[in-house]
């Protein structure tokens, strides 16, 4: 566990995502935790290990697989956006094991049979503070990246943990997001506001604004892409094609690559779908007045 600012500490050592936790004077704030049973009770015990006061509370930065099995089964609190609940409901029937569910292979609505009753029991809709010490932990949600994606900020530390807003040397997660609102939060991430802010992505822990820049364009250029590709009467064959092309912008190592390729092209077709759905109910809706 590393300590990256006062009372602040980061996990990257288990597979899937950057666990995180803030020892506040009320209690500890978690932020994720790992998703394999055998990590997750190392976790806890490092977590009690810290001390602090005797309130805990874990906040889910979205619904992807790796964040909700990593909840843990006991009576904690668990704090998401109120979108999760909606994206929990429509899960379909799961179809891999658990153990196959890692951060980078799992998709954003394929849950395992011994995880869809796994609920957080604190939702909120815009923003939330929490007073657990002189300053607030401010909570938002921020829907470019997912729809129920969250930041946390700790102002008092100059710190945000961002989620999977910003990745680094790996394809992002594109079939939950809205391109433009994703680029605009990003941009802001990157103003005077946050100048000297410690970001922290939930896949790669802290990350420079330089990453933040790089990722703002990418996702330009993503947009691009995908205003070409919806244009096109069969846009599956060239998303085939272009993913390649796209994926020899990061730098992973090799036994990456089919994992990466999967994620992107997945992602990308997931979201042309998603695109092509919205037309067509809005043409519908002109056709029908």
């Amino acid at each position: 566990m590393e300590e990256i600012a006062q009372n602040i500490f980061i996990e990257q050592s288990y597979p899937g995502v950057v666990s995180s936790v803030l020892r506040l004077r009320h209690g500890l704030l978690m932020i994720d935790s790992p998703f394999l049973a055998d990590d997750r009770q190392s976790w806890q015990q490092k977590l009690v290990n810290l001390g602090g006061g005797v309130s805990r509370l874990l906040v889910l930065l979205d619904s992807h697989m790796d964040r909700l099995l990593g909840v843990p089964l006991s009576e904690l609190p668990i704090l998401a956006h109120e979108n999760v609940l909606q994206i929990i409901a429509g899960l379909p029937t799961p179809s891999r094991t658990l153990e196959k569910l890692s951060g980078s292979e799992s998709d954003p609505y394929e849950m395992p049979q011994n995880g869809r009753g796994v609920l957080p029991n604190m939702t909120y809709s815009h923003q939330l503070r929490l007073y657990w010490d002189d300053q607030p932990v401010i909570v938002t949600h921020q829907p470019g990246g997912h729809s129920a994606g969250s930041w946390v900020r700790y102002d008092a530390q100059s710190v945000i943990f961002v989620g999977d807003s910003v990745v680094v040397n790996q394809p992002p997660f594109l079939a939950c997001c809205d391109l433009d609102r994703w680029i605009d939060e990003l941009t802001w991430l990157s103003s005077d506001y946050f100048r000297g802010y410690q970001v922290v992505s939930g896949r790669d822990g802290p990350v420079t604004q330089k990453s933040v820049v790089k990722m703002i364009e990418f996702l330009t250029m993503i947009k691009g892409v995908v205003t070409e590709l919806k244009s096109l009467e069969n846009w599956s064959e060239e998303v085939d094609r272009r993913v390649p092309e796209i994926l020899r912008k990061f730098d992973f190592d090799g036994d990456k690559a089919e994992q990466n390729y999967n994620r992107l092209a997945w992602g990308l077709s997931k979201l042309l779908e998603r695109m092509a759905a919205r037309q067509d109910e809005t043409e519908g809706e002109l056709y029908a007045g």
